[in-house]
């Protein structure tokens, strides 16, 4: 709160998300099972609200073996992703390279009410 009133802090503001692998190493380390690390930490809580103002190209998994996922994302990325290591994704390919793909793909971002609001609200 201090924070926002421009006053002199009296903790630094800390949010985090760590992947699911630096969890089990806390686990391992001595974080007790079924507490939450924003407790143990004491960290700031936070509540996220999902905007997806992506152009909402479909999903789609490309290539599934043990080891990995290649799939694509609303963005139009296609990434590949470790399935039993945490870590950065690889970044394959674009879908929006040239400006023509840009205007097709800002077209698409133009807001919309989801089926689930349009269909409560009649």
């Amino acid at each position: 709160m201090r924070i926002f009133e421009h006053r002199e802090a009296d903790r630094i503001p800390i949010i985090d998300s760590p992947w699911r692998t630096t969890i089990e190493r806390w686990h391992r380390e001595g974080m007790p099972e079924g507490v939450s690390f924003v407790d143990f930490f004491d960290l700031d809580r936070v509540a996220l609200i999902h905007v997806d103002n992506s152009p909402r190209y479909e999903t789609i998994i490309l290539e599934e073996t043990d080891e990995y996922i290649i799939s694509t994302t609303t963005w139009g990325a296609t990434l590949k992703q470790w399935k039993r290591t945490d870590s950065t994704p690889e970044f394959l390919d674009f879908k929006i390279i040239t400006m023509d793909k840009w205007l097709e793909a800002k077209e698409r971002m133009k807001p919309t009410r989801p089926d689930s609001l349009e269909l409560s609200q009649r």
